[in-house]
């Protein structure tokens, strides 16, 4: 099994799993899912990399894909924010026969939206970011990142040790490089959703680049923050109904 620490919310039912994504943990990022343990039985893990997790010098997208398929047991609903889409999306198209259903949110694959301008003025941008920004100032760094995204996020300074180590990590990502397999996982039976907040127009051109091509479900919930799950409700609904549909189907 993976080395991977995981936060465990609800008893029983049908098994769904949360991967966060950049500058996040696994409690924060599905703060707002917690609500669905009556119904669900929810597995979020730490990315490696993010404590309490194991550190490591360089995030891997397919490593990380590799330690989710672990966590998907005998078959499991799979969910993914931010890079941690782009993680799900690939451990999906590993296994897909343990995925029941495949729920992403503004996952960062700009090479699939390649060709439609605001990814690739996006796409352009991070990757001028990671060339001028100094990387041996975390902070400094984030707060460009974020404004390369228009994403409206004061962090607290100094940063506190576990956002300090996810800054780190960030720092070896290349967002721009991290494209996904969608046409394959388009052949994978399981009904797929992309979910957006409005905020990037970059992160809108890849989910519909990706919507398209998997042939997923396309929801936005427009004037939302870039981690759409927290604002509550209105997404667990969308997200419940997405689930139960593909519970119906696998059953």
């Amino acid at each position: 099994m993976a080395e991977l620490a995981v936060e465990q919310w609800g008893e029983s039912g049908p098994r769904t799993v949360m991967v966060h994504g950049s500058l996040s943990s696994a409690a924060a990022a599905f703060s707002e899912q917690r609500v669905l343990a009556d119904r669900f039985r929810i597995i979020a893990p730490y990315r490696r990399g993010y404590h309490p997790s194991p550190r490591t010098d360089r995030i891997d997208p397919d490593r990380d894909a590799a330690e989710i398929v672990e966590l998907l047991g005998d078959g499991a609903h799979l969910l993914g924010t931010s890079m941690g889409g782009v993680v799900a999306m690939r451990a999906a198209a590993v296994a897909p026969e343990k995925v029941w259903s495949l729920t992403v949110i503004e996952p960062p694959a700009l090479p699939n939206g390649a060709g439609r301008p605001a990814a690739d003025r996006l796409s352009t941008a991070l990757r001028r970011h990671w060339a001028e920004a100094d990387s041996g100032d975390p902070e400094s760094f984030v707060a460009g990142f974020l404004k390369v995204l228009n994403i409206d996020l004061q962090l607290p300074s100094p940063l506190p040790p576990p956002l300090l180590e996810a800054a780190r990590s960030l720092t070896t990502e290349r967002p721009w490089e991290t494209g996904v397999p969608a046409e394959a996982l388009a052949q994978a039976p399981f009904p797929k959703l992309v979910v957006t907040g409005g905020g990037t127009p970059g992160f809108e051109d890849v989910a519909d680049a990706l919507a398209e091509a998997m042939g997923a479900k396309r929801v936005l919930f427009d004037g939302s923050p870039h981690a759409v799950q927290r604002i509550g409700q209105r997404f667990n609904d969308e997200l419940v109904a997405h689930l139960s549909a593909a519970g119906a189907l696998s059953a």
